[in-house]
């Protein structure tokens, strides 16, 4: 009789993958996940609901529009008036005059410009409803000017915006699109530690329950420790996506924030860095994890990981009060603070190249720690007992645990 063939065990890429499917279908089918998941959408549901109904527009605002824009006030009043927001419009002299009637607090706003790309002038900062109603009556004035029918969108509704000039500039202090930049930078920071403690506490429970031995049988330390955090991550990305969607669509249904301050393409960045962050921060977790073996010894283990999500935490506190500062400006730009810094500079308005070096240089360290963390752990995750050195894990040296 012929004896059965065994199948090769998968290798490379395909190991990877197996424990990162793995990893992610564990956490998808538990109640944790789809518990958590339905509570983080109904509080956030709720409370743009709630800050709509209860916060919402009810003082009336006086907008007064020069000759030139006088085309917006019909559509402006209308679209202003299905949202809640009651008007007071109005026709000024002139700009000058406009200005000076803004200046004393006569009036609330003042539109001058052509009613294609007008310039809204306030004192400190323009409401959400202020904004997106202007916005859609400059799209109404931009249908009139290309004569064409208002059910054709696409070729006017690109770079629609309008711009705000206040009479008074506020560097610092809570602004609709600072606040929205710290709201994120918090919830990052929830997430980032929630996240990187489930890949911690996984690898400590393995060790522990000798699972790790049977596993490391057929995948590579490395592997294992990379396929935790790729299958967590996803996991972690789908959630936040879930909530993302819910926050845009109850933000489109009550227009309680405006376009730029939470549009899609401010959520994919987010979402960029919510990933970088995560893989950034999992690893170093999942690195320090290795080194113990109870799971008591585990936030002990990863706290110098905990300490930069900590810093980070407390400068973006900073960096709303002061975007411009030197050191918030340097730690930004520097990997382990990037993640959670830069969504709170990137909601003010910061240089491109800023941007681009701090995700550059995000990456690379990402790439170093995985290396680095590939070593360490499979030179400690088969080490049982005593805490593990990460000189030792770092060399390969000392004995195993018992």
């Amino acid at each position: 009789m012929t004896a059965p063939t065994s199948r090769p065990a998968p290798t490379g890429w395909p190991i990877l993958l197996l424990v990162a499917r793995r990893e992610a279908l564990v956490r998808l089918r538990s109640r944790v996940f789809i518990g958590g998941t339905a509570v983080m959408v109904a509080i956030v549901v709720v409370g743009i609901l709630g800050y709509s109904l209860l916060g919402g527009h009810t003082a009336s605002l006086d907008v007064g529009f020069t000759a030139g824009s006088a085309a917006l006030e019909q559509d402006f009043s209308v679209t202003a008036a299905a949202m809640g927001q009651p008007v007071t419009v109005s026709t000024v002299a002139d700009e000058a005059a406009g200005r000076a009637q803004v200046s004393a607090g006569t009036l609330d706003v003042l539109v001058t410009g052509a009613p294609t790309s007008p310039t809204a002038v306030v004192q400190k900062s323009a409401s959400s409803v202020v904004q997106a109603a202007l916005e859609r009556a400059v799209l109404a004035a931009r249908f009139t000017a290309l004569g064409i029918p208002p059910g054709v969108l696409a070729s006017v509704t690109s770079g629609l915006q309008v711009r705000v000039d206040a009479l008074q500039p506020t560097t610092a202090g809570m602004t609709e699109d600072r606040v929205v930049g710290l709201g994120v930078a918090i919830l990052l920071f929830i997430t980032l530690g929630l996240y990187g403690s489930q890949v911690a506490q996984g690898v400590v429970e393995e060790k522990a329950t000798r699972i790790m031995e049977i596993l490391l049988a057929t995948v590579p330390p490395s592997r294992l420790l990379a396929g935790k955090v790729i299958g967590i991550g996803i996991v972690g990305l789908l959630q936040l996506s879930i909530v993302a969607a819910a926050v845009l669509i109850s933000i489109a249904a009550t227009n309680v924030v405006t376009t730029p301050a939470l549009g899609v393409a401010a959520v994919a960045g987010y979402l960029v860095w919510f990933l970088l962050g995560f893989l950034l921060y999992a690893t170093g977790y999942g690195t320090m994890a290795a080194l113990v073996s109870r799971p008591e010894e585990v936030q002990s283990a990863v706290a110098p990981a905990a300490v930069f999500q900590i810093g980070s935490y407390l400068l973006a506190y900073l960096a709303l009060a002061n975007p411009t500062s030197p050191v918030v400006m340097i730690a930004s730009v520097l990997p382990p603070f990037a993640p959670i810094l830069m969504p709170v500079r990137m909601s003010g308005g910061m240089p491109d190249w800023q941007v681009g070096l701090a995700l550059a240089l995000t990456v690379l360290a990402i790439a170093g720690l995985t290396r680095l963390a590939g070593r360490v752990y499979a030179n400690s995750a088969m080490r049982i007992g005593t805490r593990v050195r990460f000189r030792d894990a770092l060399r390969g040296g000392g004995g195993r645990g018992a």
